[in-house]
């Protein structure tokens, strides 16, 4: 019998939308609906004793969804929240179309789950979870984390295993450049680099490159691309190789602990080594080499295949929430003591 769950969204979050210029997170909510119970989608205030669910997971990744759940600390369900983008400051302002919005501060976070009785903290960022939210969390903050990093769904991406001599042999530039804070000094760069990188605008800026649901085809169509950020593994890191593309990245701690090793399923660039590793690549269409990089391609796409995508989140997730009602069962005590 599967375990019951309960989920909180909010349904006015921009990336849980289905028209959203990326479904990732869409995607990992949709695939818990296909490894639990879901016993009630909440997306209103409610009372802890109308919930029958052994486990409550409040998927608010923003931490914008100010609803109330009277009694849920005491609610015996192993509890769970989803916060994405740990150094995010308080903001107030409206959502692009929608309605308005206010976003919480690290601290203001960490005090409401600590108030709600939250056992564990889904958090995509390891090290953006330990620099802004665990400072606020106290002595249990390293236990608290249930890290997973973004993950796609292996549905979007239906031509992951073209070879690349089917596809364009580039190397796609595509993602936000503006704002950051810093986040994308690196990706600035080597998207300005030519003939290195092929820059295509994002969707964002130019509304007919794919996106959302569409973007896996996008991705399938060339042969490589560049996932880099200065801060965390966003969801490029995932999305590239599981498009089975050859993945030029920026090295992260997250990733190496994913499994990524540079030569092996991916290549580790910088501003020092970039154009001398691009040229590799971008020289090797039709030589011997094409084996090499097929195979990097090829290991990128099974690694995530067979870790880190949506639907390896939500059994990830059931696990874990498995094992902690077991051992809480085990010793006799109920799961929010």
């Amino acid at each position: 019998m599967k375990l019951k769950a309960a989920i909180f969204y909010d349904p006015f979050c921009p990336k849980l939308r289905p028209d959203a210029y990326s479904v990732t997170y869409l995607d990992q909510l949709l695939a818990l609906h296909d490894c639990f119970e879901v016993t009630r989608y909440n997306v209103a205030s409610c009372s802890a004793k109308d919930i029958e669910a052994d486990v409550i997971i409040i998927y608010d990744i923003h931490s914008s969804h100010h609803i109330q759940i009277e009694g849920l600390k005491n609610h015996p369900a192993v509890k769970y929240s989803y916060l994405n983008d740990p150094h995010q400051q308080e903001f107030k302002g409206q959502y692009r179309n929608g309605p308005p919005v206010h976003k919480l501060g690290a601290e203001q976070r960490t005090r409401r789950e600590l108030e709600r009785g939250t056992d564990f903290i889904i958090c995509p960022y390891q090290d953006g979870y330990f620099q802004h939210l665990a400072p606020h969390l106290g002595p249990e903050a390293e236990k608290m984390l249930f890290w997973f990093p973004p993950a796609p769904s292996i549905t979007r991406f239906p031509d992951r295993a073209r070879p690349l001599k089917e596809r364009r042999h580039r190397i796609l530039g595509n993602g936000i450049l503006h704002g950051g804070n810093g986040a994308y000094d690196f990706r600035k760069w080597a998207y300005s680099q030519r003939p290195e990188t092929f820059y295509v605008k994002h969707a964002m800026e130019r509304p007919d490159v794919p996106q959302g649901m569409e973007y896996g085809k996008l991705l399938c169509s060339f042969a490589a691309s560049l996932a880099l950020c200065d801060w965390y593994v966003v969801p490029k890191y995932q999305e590239i190789p599981l498009a089975g593309c050859v993945c030029f990245a920026q090295h992260q701690m997250d990733y190496a602990e994913m499994g990524f090793k540079h030569g092996e399923n991916c290549i580790f660039v910088t501003k020092e080594n970039y154009k001398r590793r691009a040229m590799e690549f971008l020289s090797s269409e039709g030589t011997i080499n094409d084996t090499y990089f097929q195979k990097i391609a090829t290991a990128g796409r099974e690694l995530i295949e067979s870790k880190w995508t949506a639907e390896r989140f939500a059994e990830a997730l059931y696990r874990h929430a498995q094992n902690q009602i077991q051992s809480c069962q085990a010793q006799g005590v109920s799961t929010h003591e």
